[in-house]
């Protein structure tokens, strides 16, 4: 005996589902590019201030690959004071050296804030899904 089944309504479903994919890729783009403004402004706060050199060339920076993702980084800028992309200073400042005591400024302002990215994370998931 033979049955037969007809399920209805399938383009609709799909239509929704991808409604809410889009739905949720915006919200966590809003999520990680708020977490990183965060960062910044904790990172900016925690830099040394002898110049002001170090915290005025804290940003951030939206990468995209070729896939479509976003990656969002929070880091030294090269600008007209840190002309190399290698920023030895950050980096000296961060994790000291052998002569000088570290200052760190960039991973404490994520670990201060990663709890609060987290949280706007969980909670747009929940609303969307």
């Amino acid at each position: 005996m033979a049955y037969t089944v007809k399920i209805e309504g399938l383009s609709e479903l799909n239509k929704a589902i991808e409604e809410k994919k889009k739905q949720l890729a915006e919200k966590l783009k809003e999520d990680v590019d708020k977490g990183a403004d965060l960062v910044k402004a904790s990172a900016k706060q925690k830099a040394p201030k002898d110049t002001h050199d170090l915290e005025n060339s804290i940003d951030k920076n939206e990468v995209w690959d070729k896939n479509g993702r976003i990656s969002i980084f929070v880091g030294i800028q090269i600008n007209e004071v840190f002309k190399k992309p290698d920023a030895w200073y950050a980096r000296m400042q961060e994790k000291g050296t052998s002569k000088m005591r570290a200052h760190p400024f960039l991973r404490p302002a994520f670990d201060e804030n990663k709890n609060q990215i987290r949280q706007n994370i969980e909670a747009d998931l929940k609303e969307v899904l």
